[in-house]
């Protein structure tokens, strides 16, 4: 079960992202209408965010991985589809342990994956929006970002 709770309109949840970097590249998933974001989702009650973040990879893209650090904090507030949410998101460092796949299967919709240098990501329509400077810059602090949106 998901570590997720509803009160009306409002939904609140605690996500684990694992972020898929190799020789100064990211994994991304790149939806149709050209939008590049992590993998990840939400914990499960009981479950740690390392712990997630491993189920999620090779639920997303069948691979195993090494946890790394956590990298960073986000603190989420935005709208979708008359529901508002806040999520609190844990983005750990993680290395593949095998090549992913390259396709991401949700639902009835498949899409692609695709590795994107460090340099590249400002060029894309990337959520977070912060990974465009900060990975490429990450110091190995943990940082923490609020992105709410009005």
């Amino acid at each position: 079960m998901d570590f997720r709770t509803r009160h009306d309109n409002q939904i609140f949840g605690v996500r684990a992202t694992g972020l898929v970097v190799q020789d100064e590249k990211l994994y991304l998933v790149k939806s149709p209408k050209g939008k590049y974001y992590t993998l990840g989702g939400a914990i499960q009650l009981g479950e740690t965010t390392e712990e997630a973040v491993q189920r999620e990879m090779k639920e997303e893209i069948g691979i195993d991985v090494e946890v790394g650090p956590l990298a960073f904090i986000v603190e989420n507030q935005f709208t979708l589809q008359e529901k508002s949410y806040h999520q609190i998101e844990f983005l750990y460092i993680v290395t593949p342990l095998s090549n992913p796949a390259t396709n991401l299967e949700e639902g009835n919709s498949v899409r692609q994956c695709e590795w994107v240098t460090f340099a590249d990501l400002e060029k894309l329509d990337l959520n977070p929006d912060f990974l465009k400077t900060e990975l490429a810059n990450w110091d190995g602090q943990l940082k923490h970002f609020m992105n709410k949106d009005n």
